[in-house]
């Protein structure tokens, strides 16, 4: 299944490809996470500024999911 969720920041849209619904949250947290640090965006946005776990549920309870792939999207 494919797992799509939005950067917080700049609103591109990232999936991964997993089995599991919640290593997908967790995968998607942590590759938008680094986006935003890659980016410098990180300082300027506050939504992933909670503890991690707190986060990943967030994502998990908002993913998007898919059977095909998400067009126009970026893989992490």
């Amino acid at each position: 299944m494919y797992y799509s969720y939005p950067c917080s920041y700049c609103s591109k849209i990232f999936y991964t490809f997993n089995d599991s619904r919640e290593d997908a949250a967790k995968k998607l947290f942590f590759g938008i996470k680094e986006h935003l640090v890659s980016y410098g965006e990180d300082p300027k946005e506050h939504r992933f500024d909670d503890y991690p776990e707190i986060d990943i549920n967030m994502i998990y309870a908002s993913l998007s999911e898919s059977i095909v792939r998400p067009v126009g999207a970026y893989e992490l």
